[in-house]
């Protein structure tokens, strides 16, 4: 198995692994994806089998010298349980250049667990399409008229 940063010839399959897992919002436009994939401050490690084929990927966001944040990380449903994840963090965190690293997750808590860890309480927030209070859009987020 090699672990090394994507490459183009690599979308493919990841975009293959986000549809198997339900990401639609990665394989609407595969550009898109691959800007998300590539941007700067984001880090995005493949496992390739000898093959060629990607089995699993994991993207991490960085500043580079102190916080990264996890974002996304799967593994091809025949290659779990074999260390890939383990691998793709371990090479995704040390070629983030960060000394901690954030994530969410709601399937996956066991394997988490299992790594040396801190628990934190956070939240996901995502942007609303209408304000309750105020009825208007303002960039995404809520604004209050107090």
């Amino acid at each position: 198995m090699e672990y090394r940063p994507i490459q183009r010839r690599d979308l493919a399959g990841v975009l293959e692994i986000c549809r198997t897992e339900g990401w639609l919002s990665y394989t609407t436009d595969p550009e898109i994806a691959w800007r998300a994939f590539t941007a700067p401050g984001v880090v995005t490690i493949v496992a390739v089998d000898g093959d060629g084929g990607v089995v699993g990927f994991a993207q991490v966001q960085t500043d580079g010298v102190i916080q990264a944040h996890l974002s996304l990380i799967a593994v091809a449903k025949e290659y779990r349980r074999r260390g890939v994840g383990r691998r793709l963090l371990q090479e995704a965190f040390a070629a983030s250049g960060a000394k901690r690293l954030d994530l969410v997750t709601d399937t996956a808590e066991r394997f988490y667990e299992s790594l040396p860890h801190r628990r934190l309480s956070g939240f996901r927030l995502y942007p609303l399409e209408v304000d309750p209070i105020v009825k208007t859009q303002d960039r995404g987020f809520l604004s209050y008229t107090l």
